[in-house]
């Protein structure tokens, strides 16, 4: 996020700063809390008008069972009454029947449905009571499976005219020859929904019966289906308006009813809490501000007073005034500030004379570079001139007394050519020695791990190489070039002063480094002991001007270990350890192509003295076989 402008702009002070700092922390906090609290507030108001709903519909349901209950156990009480002395004709079974609902009737007035059901035939009679709603006859197999049960039960039936009713029915076969079924209750229509009403004080009742809304309080919603799923009994829905609705069940899966459920909707009766509890909470963040930022205006006073005395110290020292100190006397977070500001001015100072150091010890590294260029120079000149040039010179004489013998005797063609071809080759082997130490072709033509194996064939100090991966990937050349003459350097070493009987190489390659290892099973040393140590300072050069790490061990009887890790990304401004020879006159660098492999054809011989010499232009040269 980034500050506004007059944050940024530099005569901007730092008391607005804090103290805007101190305002806008109290926005935040205050926001949040407001927020976090008033879902908290909501989710709990919910959850508490949701099981206040709740106890509604238990209410009610308690209530439905009771109703039927009651009305079962009045028609069994009364038609058990009546049969204690039975007549055992069929009309005195139908007077029995009739008298027995006229008087559950009379108990019970909403009770509107009366009737006798014949279970073999599923015709229905009332037996002359007044009634406004006919039951729909039943099938047989459905009235035969009600009649198995001798007790009441609760059901959801059709009516005649259409609709439902919920009625209560008890199985008689004692009325006569015939079992029957005396069924009373009251339609499910706009009266029973009001009745409802009344009973629970919600503020819409809806009665859906097999899906569809049959009666309701709210005369739009019939025939629509329901407003959430009835089929979910004794658990509180919430709508997407925010309303509870919550369903209880009348009629069920069986035989000669319908599954159906009386549906209770309220509006969410703590809305009006949650928003007196909204206003309280604007009202407080209001106050939390106003008191909030007046006190953010003392404290910052408070803290921006003895940051004025630090910026001033602290710019003195920035205009080069290392002597003066900071005021440390404050035991607060201000005063430890100043502490360690303090501590950093000192800690300046001390780096000025680090700095010193290092720049001396920079300028001893340069002198040892250009010392070791010089003495590779030296030693070079000097092997050219104590070597080949000494060579050319026997060589050159060579063929003029060759020259003077085939002149008195012709016939010693073969003897002459032969010394000429032993001394050229002499020549050629010291040619490539000298070479291979200057810097060996393979290593750029081919890579750090065939360039390895040139180095160590020639030996006789039995050598262990491992590569991971093999074959080595190429990677940076001036990584593989270091890394040669690190292993070149180490294996000189091994050589002339450990006394190893074997010496183990071994070079890794992963995605960011390229890690160096050799180690031998000779004598060991004493790195931190007196002596000569110019090879570990070179090596240790060579590593560092690439920005890696080197690390030498090694102990009396224990060997020496070198491990090396070069970074595969160069580092700015580093060193390339790699062959740079300025060339007098224009020269152009020296070209050894003939390096790695023990015997080369002739045509790939280029050597650069004062001028390239290619293919036979050196004396004697034609009809002599490559060596």
């Amino acid at each position: 996020m980034t500050p506004p402008r007059w944050w940024r702009r530099p005569g901007t002070g730092i008391l607005p700063r804090v103290l805007a700092a101190f305002v806008a922390t109290l926005v935040v906090a205050s926001l949040v809390t407001v927020v976090l609290e008033s879902r908290l507030t909501r989710q709990q108001l919910e959850d508490q008008a949701i099981t206040l709903f709740g106890e509604v519909g238990d209410v009610l349901d308690a209530r439905i069972a009771s109703d039927a209950v009651r009305t079962s156990q009045l028609m069994s009480a009364v038609s058990q009454q009546l049969l204690a002395a039975p007549r055992g004709g069929t009309d005195d079974a139908d007077e029995l029947a009739r008298r027995t609902l006229s008087v559950v009737r009379t108990s019970d007035a909403p009770l509107e449905i009366v009737g006798v059901v014949e279970v073999r035939s599923g015709q229905v009679q009332t037996l002359g009571l007044p009634t406004r709603w006919g039951i729909a006859p039943p099938s047989p197999d459905a009235a035969t499976e009600v009649a198995r049960r001798a007790s009441s039960s609760q059901r959801v039936v059709p009516l005649q005219g259409g609709g439902y009713g919920l009625v209560y029915v008890l199985s008689v076969d004692r009325l006569g020859m015939q079992p029957r079924l005396l069924v009373t209750g009251f339609p499910l229509n706009i009266v029973a929904a009001r009745r409802y009403l009344e009973q629970t004080g919600v503020d819409e009742i809806e009665l859906v019966v097999a899906g569809e809304v049959v009666a309701a309080t709210d005369d739009a919603r019939v025939g629509a289906p329901p407003v959430g799923r009835w089929d979910l009994s004794r658990e509180t829905q919430q709508l997407e308006d925010g309303r509870l609705i919550r369903y209880v069940a009348l009629g069920a899966e069986r035989a000669w009813d319908t599954p159906a459920a009386v549906g209770l909707v309220s509006d969410d009766p703590l809305a009006s809490l949650d928003g007196a509890l909204a206003r309280t909470r604007a009202l407080m963040v209001v106050l939390l501000l106003v008191v909030g930022g007046a006190l953010a205006f003392a404290l910052a006073k408070v803290i921006t007073r003895p940051l004025i005395g630090l910026t001033a110290t602290a710019t003195a020292i920035a205009a080069g005034d290392l002597d003066r100190s900071f005021d440390i006397e404050r035991s607060d977070e201000v005063g430890r500030l100043a502490e360690a500001l303090e501590r950093m001015r000192r800690g300046l100072r001390a780096q000025l004379l680090v700095i010193r150091r290092q720049a001396e010890a920079l300028q001893d590294a340069a002198r040892r570079m250009v010392g070791v260029q010089d003495a590779e120079r030296q030693r070079i000149a000097q092997d050219l001139h104590d070597g080949i040039q000494q060579q050319l010179v026997v060589l050159r004489m060579q063929v003029g007394a060759a020259r003077r013998e085939l002149e008195q005797d012709p016939g010693q063609v073969e003897v002459v050519t032969n010394d000429l071809a032993e001394s050229i080759d002499h020549l050629l082997d010291q040619l490539r020695t000298t070479g291979q130490r200057l810097f060996p072709a393979i290593l750029s033509d081919r890579g750090l791990g065939p360039a390895l194996f040139s180095l160590t064939a020639k030996l006789e100090l039995p050598v262990d190489l491992w590569f991971t991966p093999d074959p080595l990937p190429r990677v940076d050349a001036e990584v593989e070039i270091n890394a040669y003459f690190l292993v070149s350097e180490a294996v000189v070493n091994t050589i002339k002063h450990a006394e190893a009987s074997r010496l183990h190489v071994e070079i890794s390659v992963d995605d960011t480094h390229l890690y160096v290892h050799v180690h031998d099973d000779g004598v060991g040393f004493d790195p931190h002991g007196p002596g000569h140590r110019g090879g570990l300072t070179h090596m240790r050069d060579r590593v560092q001007a690439l920005g890696g790490v080197l690390d030498l061990t090694s102990a009396g009887g224990e060997g020496t270990r070198v491990d090396a890790a070069f970074p595969l990304q160069r580092p700015s401004g580093s060193v390339v350890g790699a062959l740079q020879v300025e060339q007098d006159r224009g020269d152009p660098p020296v070209e050894v192509d003939l390096l790695g492999q023990p015997e080369l054809p002739e045509d790939r011989v280029r050597v650069l003295l004062d001028r390239t010499v290619g293919d036979g232009e050196l004396p004697g040269d034609r009809g002599v076989a490559p060596s």
